[in-house]
């Protein structure tokens, strides 16, 4: 069985500028894993650079053993999908249609949907909770509720990798629980690996299988426990207190 994601002697940033340097990774099974360090470390640069949204500096990525700069864009997107910060900023369309776009990797070109289309679309609205406005115009929406629809999309798309990079912004307390909770159920459930970035370091750490720690412009792969017992998350957040369950 072939690894779901490798990463060799990567390094990331922007115009050549290094932010982070030879980055040496497998995930070999679906877990959840949270990307954490302090702002302007990296983490969006690292996501972004890991879903093709700014090329690498050095190095290689594999997704499923196949290297991904030899992908085309129709093989990724069937091999992962993408929530960024920023909710949806698409205009003039309904929840349902909106969501819908998830499945474009298996759709033909005049975009009919299959039976399974219209199960993996219904699905994935009802477990972000966005069901029962689906014919609501996005327009409409909270940034709150535009960044649950985005995770919709992603669900939809039924890929096994999930990248998410911030995607708590826009949500109160209880939804970034829930959030959490149900990215927790996708791994167990579904067999998803899912990789997100988030300040919320007590969800982080009680809810992910491993972190991804950037500090003194390194990545550490390590599990929760680890860093806790290690003092490092406190240290490096300045002394703050992480309550772990």
């Amino acid at each position: 069985m072939k690894n779901i994601l490798s990463i060799s002697s990567l390094s990331v940033g922007y115009n050549k500028k290094k932010v982070l340097s030879n980055i040496n990774l497998v995930v070999d099974k679906p877990k959840l894993i949270t990307l954490i360090g302090r702002n302007g470390q990296g983490k969006s640069t690292l996501l972004k650079t890991l879903t093709g949204l700014i090329p690498s500096i050095e190095g290689e990525l594999f997704f499923k053993g196949k290297i991904n700069k030899e992908l085309s864009h129709k093989e990724k997107s069937k091999l992962f999908s993408v929530v960024l910060t920023s909710p949806p900023a698409i205009n003039n369309i309904t929840v349902k249609d909106f969501v819908a776009y998830g499945r474009y990797p298996y759709t033909n070109w005049l975009a009919v949907k299959k039976e399974e289309d219209s199960l993996q679309i219904n699905q994935a609205m009802e477990l972000c909770g966005i069901t029962n406005f689906a014919t609501t115009n996005i327009t409409n929406l909270s940034d709150g509720e535009r960044q649950k629809v985005a995770l919709a999309r992603a669900i939809a798309q039924n890929t096994p990798i999930i990248f998410l990079d911030e995607p708590t912004s826009h949500l109160d307390l209880v939804n970034q629980s829930e959030l959490f909770d149900l990215l927790h159920q996708l791994v167990e459930k579904q067999q998803k690996t899912i990789i997100i970035s988030s300040h919320q370091l007590n969800l982080a750490l009680n809810y992910a299988d491993e972190i991804w720690l950037i500090n003194n412009e390194s990545l550490e792969v390590n599990t929760p426990q680890y860093f806790i017992e290690s003092g490092k998350i406190e240290a490096l957040f300045g002394g703050l207190k992480i309550k772990y369950f």
